[in-house]
């Protein structure tokens, strides 16, 4: 059995959400479909779930849902101590993560054709990831959210970094992705400067050490192996810890970056105004948006977030 688990409130747009419901009705037996529509729902559905002893679950739709999903089989372990292999699937602007692993589809419908057509042919489980999750505590209106990727700086003003093809794939892409770098570098190398305004600043605090204060490029915190538009981190040295990744706003730091972001990987020499490492914790204090898994949020009124590491899931890769 093959469990999929949506959320409507995700496709308003274009009859979405009749046209995944529409692909699933036409698949047959061997699914067991639930909507959400709540928090509470989500855990009636994973024990469900549960109990049609299903091989894996397919999450359909935004960050939102996917976040809850992930609380509940941490919290709550509804299948015990199975890791159960897990595939997410957004629509609209907030396919960051679906597209971490593979689904780059045009649209959440082709990726769901293309799951399903894998589950037909017993070749769907063939590739499995297990990653921890990284838990953000200190978010405005959520209080903790659970996810992959986390950025912060001045880089997360360009929106279209997270709401876009990700991967060089072909020469278009290729081209595309080369071109979007040079631009972000040029804008931020021109607009690079040091400010004493306290607004501009994030503290960071990383496994307990000393903490530094200044205004950053870009922050990056993550259990993938990847940045943005295809770059590589450094390959990790533990499973359980996460990336992490500080860019400082100066000339020397962007032109420094800008080079790995066009090589298309981050090797663990020293570079000015970097930091590279793996963390288990981190400690950040700042009063600006920021993003997760694609999508944007703010911090609560004492502007402090906690990012650890947590419990690792099984996630499929598509590619």
């Amino acid at each position: 059995m093959l469990a999929i688990l949506s959320s409507p409130e995700s496709f308003q747009k274009k009859n979405e959400m009749n046209k995944i419901r529409a692909i699933i009705k036409e698949e047959g037996s061997g699914i067991i479909h639930y909507e959400v529509k709540n928090f509470n729902d989500i855990g009636e559905a994973l024990t469900r779930f549960k109990q049609c002893n299903v091989s894996a679950i397919i999450i359909v739709g935004g960050q939102a849902i996917s976040s809850a999903t992930f609380e509940y089989l941490i919290d709550k372990k509804p299948f015990g101590k199975k890791s159960i292999p897990i595939s997410v699937l957004s629509g609209g602007n907030e396919r960051f993560i679906s597209q971490s692993f593979g689904a780059t589809a045009p649209n959440v419908e082709d990726d769901l054709k293309n799951i399903l057509k894998k589950h037909r042919a017993g070749s769907l489980l063939n590739h499995l990831v297990k990653t921890p999750l990284m838990k953000v505590e200190g978010v405005m209106h959520v209080g903790k959210l659970y996810g992959l990727y986390f950025c912060a700086g001045d880089i997360v003003e360009q929106k279209s970094l997270f709401q876009r093809i990700l991967h060089r794939s072909g020469l278009k892409q290729t081209v595309q992705n080369y071109s979007t770098i040079v631009s972000l570098l040029y804008k931020a190398y021109i607009g690079s400067r040091m400010s004493g305004d306290v607004e501009d600043m994030i503290r960071i605090n990383r496994n307990q050490r000393g903490a530094v204060v200044g205004r950053y490029f870009m922050v990056i915190i993550s259990s993938l192996d990847w940045i943005f538009l295809g770059t590589k981190f450094p390959p990790k040295k533990s499973a359980d810890t996460l990336n992490f990744l500080s860019v400082e706003n100066t000339k020397d730091a962007i032109l420094k970056t800008g080079n790995r972001l066009l090589k298309g990987e981050y090797k663990e020499a020293m570079l000015p105004g970097h930091i590279i490492t793996e963390v288990e914790h981190s400690r950040l204090v700042f009063k600006k948006r920021f993003v997760v898994d694609g999508c944007f949020y703010e911090t609560d009124l004492s502007g402090e977030l906690f990012i650890t590491s947590s419990e690792k899931l099984t996630f499929i890769r598509l590619d």
